[in-house]
């Protein structure tokens, strides 16, 4: 009995510290949330022309009509009813393309593309072709163009809501996941990309103030490019990269500038060298930073503490470990203590 009390202090201890290290890791260890797949797949057919590229390529004349074909399967364990329609190509923030959201009207490129099943219903491991057909306008410009196919699964969207005080409005937010693939038309003529950069604003974010530079692409061709954006009195001076601009697209493109910059008007140069360097783009002009747009600065502005994801002092994990470490000093001076010869 005597041998067996003096091994429970040990026990214990262990006991203790394996508890409050679980809970330690609990609260430091980033939590994944578990993600289980979108379910399906969606590919142009295998072997049709251009099928290799993982998307739709072709060459059309004004007036053509190119059918193809949008294979899908089912990769999940249940049955799935799914949505195809047809989307606007875009230039996303940073260039690179983007498509328009669920639901809303094509008024470019994808008004030429016509599905001819908009819905399908489909069995686990289940595979489906869905025909649609391009139709190149009449006066369809040279040059490439871009819109999209995206399959969605309307069961799957997700909603979340705030609720908000009488004098506030409340949020409300749908998300679902999408599959798109690009439907790119190039129609015969010259096709070059000809970027043009119309001005730089001083926007607030709840991280300081940033120059918004706004570029788009006025020519016929998709093109990359490197820029570079200088405030040359305040010593200011960003490089940056330009992601695929597809013909018609715009972009308001976002460059961090200060914290909390003093009200007044700033010079500032703008270049972006294109199409391999074979072409380059200018602007030069003022930055205005008004008195509202310091007032907005303030009203967004987070301190770097309490930022999300932001540098400030991780005082839980600090808090935690300490804790950690004061358990382990204090059971182990008692395990000590219990551990001392005890009269038989």
């Amino acid at each position: 009995m005597t041998r067996r009390s003096r091994l429970l202090p040990g026990r214990r201890l262990r006991q203790a510290v394996l508890v409050f290290a679980l809970l330690v890791g609990a609260c430091l260890v980033p939590v994944a949330a578990h993600a289980a797949g979108i379910g399906f797949t969606a590919q142009p057919l295998p072997g049709s022309p251009g099928a290799e590229l993982g998307y739709f390529k072709f060459e059309a004349a004004p007036g053509d009509s190119v059918s193809r074909i949008l294979l899908i399967t089912n990769t999940s364990k249940k049955t799935q009813a799914l949505r195809i329609a047809a989307n606007d190509g875009r230039a996303s923030v940073y260039g690179g393309v983007d498509y328009t959201q669920i639901g809303a009207k094509p008024a470019a490129v994808g008004m030429w593309i016509d599905v001819t099943r908009p819905t399908v219903d489909l069995a686990p491991g289940a595979s489906i072709k869905v025909p649609f057909v391009v139709h190149v306008p009449s006066d369809a410009t040279a040059g490439e163009h871009v819109g999209g196919l995206s399959v969605w699964e309307p069961a799957a969207i997700t909603k979340s809501e705030t609720s908000a005080a009488d004098d506030q409005a409340g949020t409300r937010i749908l998300y679902v996941e999408r599959r798109v693939l690009a439907v790119e038309v190039v129609t015969p003529g010259e096709a070059v990309p000809e970027v043009v950069i119309s001005g730089v604003t001083a926007t607030p974010r709840p991280d300081g103030m940033y120059l918004s530079i706004a570029i788009a692409n006025g020519g016929t061709a998709i093109t990359t490019g490197n820029g570079t954006l200088a405030l040359a009195d305040k010593g200011f001076t960003e490089e940056f990269s330009l992601d695929s601009m597809i013909p018609t697209a715009k972009t308001d493109y976002p460059v961090k500038w200060q914290r909390d910059p003093a009200e007044g008007t700033y010079p500032a140069t703008v270049e972006v060298r294109y199409a391999d360097d074979t072409r380059v783009a200018t602007w030069s002009g003022d930055v205005t930073v008004g008195s509202a747009d310091a007032r907005e600065l303030g009203e967004r502005l987070i301190e770097p503490a309490v930022a999300v994801g932001g540098s400030g002092t991780p005082w839980l994990m600090y808090g935690l470990i300490g804790g950690l470490v004061v358990v382990v000093l204090v059971m182990g001076f008692a395990l000590l203590r219990r551990r001392r010869p005890e009269a038989r």
